[in-house]
């Protein structure tokens, strides 16, 4: 098995295992097991577990920078047709990284202190390209300042509710495929909600 394959195997495992049990209670040696890897593959790759979940972190957070730097520089959006296909792209992001996403999600909810300092420089470039994005749409609605901030604190919401709450949507929605169902309808029902830009 190659060097890149055995570490995708160890993070995809990690992501499963801190999903339903967390960090600490996920072992180094149930990462591996879950893996089938040799457990000097973690130390030799990662350090440790904790070398194994800054990895992730910036990982996931980079390439969904890279994500939303694209998405900024490609829409000028000044629409909410343009809004909503952005919000799409990042659920799907996020829905195509489930474990990892409802895990970071629950962290971040349950204070902790890593993931915070991990996240907050990822937090403020994705608020920075979030303000680039819909400048245009914002100037639109012709919100002031402290409306500005509080659309963006309402659009992080709309962005993580699934994650943050997926227990509640995966009881009516019967897990496989049909995560792509229940995307679709949260995304139709928004637009319902969101009056179009004047």
């Amino acid at each position: 098995m190659s060097e890149k394959n055995s570490k995708e195997k160890i993070m995809s495992s990690a992501a499963e295992l801190f999903y339903y049990n967390g960090f600490k209670g996920t072992s180094i040696r149930a990462i591996t097991d879950r893996a089938k890897v040799n457990v000097s593959l973690i130390s030799y790759y990662f350090k440790n577990k904790q070398g194994l979940l800054e990895k992730m972190t910036v990982d996931y957070f980079e390439q969904y920078l890279e994500l939303l730097e694209q998405l900024s520089v490609e829409n000028s959006i000044d629409d909410s047709n343009q809004f909503f296909n952005l919000i799409e792209e990042i659920i799907h992001y996020k829905y195509d990284q489930f474990q990892f996403t409802c895990f970071i999600q629950r962290e971040l909810s349950l204070d902790n202190t890593f993931i915070r300092e991990m996240s907050s420089t990822y937090l403020a470039k994705e608020k920075y390209y979030f303000d680039e994005a819909v400048e245009k749409m914002v100037k639109s609605y012709g919100l002031n300042e402290i409306e500005q901030e509080t659309f963006y604190i309402q659009l992080k919401s709309v962005l993580n509710g699934p994650f943050t709450y997926a227990n509640d949507w995966q009881n009516h929605y019967n897990w496989d495929q049909s995560g792509r169902l229940f995307i679709r309808t949260y995304i139709n029902t928004l637009r319902k909600w969101f009056p179009a830009s004047t």
